[in-house]
């Protein structure tokens, strides 16, 4: 029950920087995915079936409050956290050596993979855009997956603590 409190927590906690602080510090459009990265946090931490609910919980939660199609991020959150959690189990993760090359590798397939999808919903919705209107340019996007670093192992880094110390 504790583990379940915290987590909840944690989602909303994540949802506060991704609606309020990140797009009042940078801005609107030049964003990191907080409550992305949480979930992958999650599933380098607990694996796919653990992290399984809290992606679909933090997918419903992030859909209602950014007043997206209903669902939209829990299908990119559940497609990320599968393919993040494959590959986690199979390799050495961990932030020492070769892993956190294996961790920023996984943030920018998220970065593409999420951005990609999140495009592909728009042109579904007949919202016709382009490349360039959903990824910018390439600075653009290197700053992105920067940000998403900083957000996955704060994160990361954040999960430990709280599991070390709460459960």
């Amino acid at each position: 029950m504790r583990k379940k409190i915290i987590y909840l927590g944690l989602i909303f906690f994540a949802l506060l920087i991704q609606l309020s602080f990140l797009s009042v510090l940078i801005s609107p459009d030049v964003l990191g995915d907080s409550v992305l990265m949480l979930v992958l946090a999650m599933a380098v931490l607990d694996g796919f079936a653990l992290a399984l609910n809290w992606a679909i919980v933090a997918g419903l939660f992030y859909d209602l409050a950014s007043f997206a199609p209903l669902g939209q991020h829990v299908i990119i959150f559940l497609l990320l956290i599968y393919a993040v959690s494959f590959f986690s189990r199979r390799l050495s993760v961990e932030v020492k050596g070769i892993g956190i090359l294996l961790l920023v590798l996984f943030i920018i397939a998220a970065t593409l993979i999420s951005k990609s999808l999140f495009s592909l919903f728009l042109m579904l919705g007949q919202q016709p855009v382009s490349f360039f209107q959903v990824f910018g340019s390439f600075k653009f996007f290197i700053f992105q997956v920067g940000c998403n670093a900083g957000l996955f192992f704060f994160w990361l880094s954040a999960l430990k603590k709280f599991k070390k110390r709460f459960l």
